[in-house]
């Protein structure tokens, strides 16, 4: 008599396994998230910076970015957008700005634009300033503006900007 198949215990010990693997990916899973997750802020804010750099040189007019590191959002004209869960304004410990001449500890909330509003200007050009934005896994990363319209995504890999 011929028996094809895996016997009951076959199948435990392989489902035993793939929960111990699984249960050792998870830790590694959540970094990966949180860091993907800071990634994709700031990514967002760049772009909204962006999209607002635009918007004051085709409507011939300026505007106005509030940021609001208390509650974790910023407002564009007509909307609002609140950081994802675990990303907040401010920065990790030992982190120095500005990124393009780090020299001392940045402003405590974590935006230097005055009043916390970056402004931008119908002929293109905007104020300076800085956003720091970080995690729980003490990741920084920063979103400046230069004077010329540039905005640029910094990482802080614990001793420099890139």
């Amino acid at each position: 008599m011929c028996h094809k198949g895996f016997t009951f215990l076959e199948v435990v010990i392989v489902i035993a396994i793939i929960g111990i693997l699984s249960v050792l990916a998870v830790p590694g899973m959540s970094a990966f998230t949180d860091r993907l997750r800071i990634e994709t802020t700031a990514r967002t804010i760049s772009t909204d910076l962006r999209e607002m750099k635009m918007k004051a040189v085709l409507d011939r007019s300026d505007c106005v970015v509030f940021f609001d590191p208390a509650n974790n959002l910023y407002e564009l004209p007509g909307r609002q957008s609140l950081l994802p869960k675990g990303v907040r304004f401010g920065f990790g410990s030992g982190v120095l700005g500005p990124p393009g001449n780090p020299t001392a500890t940045p402003d405590e909330d974590g935006v230097t634009f005055p009043s916390n509003r970056a402004a931008f200007y119908s002929r293109g050009s905007n104020s300076m300033g800085t956003i720091y934005i970080t995690n729980n896994y003490n990741i920084t990363m920063s979103i400046s503006t230069a004077v010329t319209g540039r905005i640029k995504i910094w990482k802080w890999d614990g001793v420099k900007w890139s």
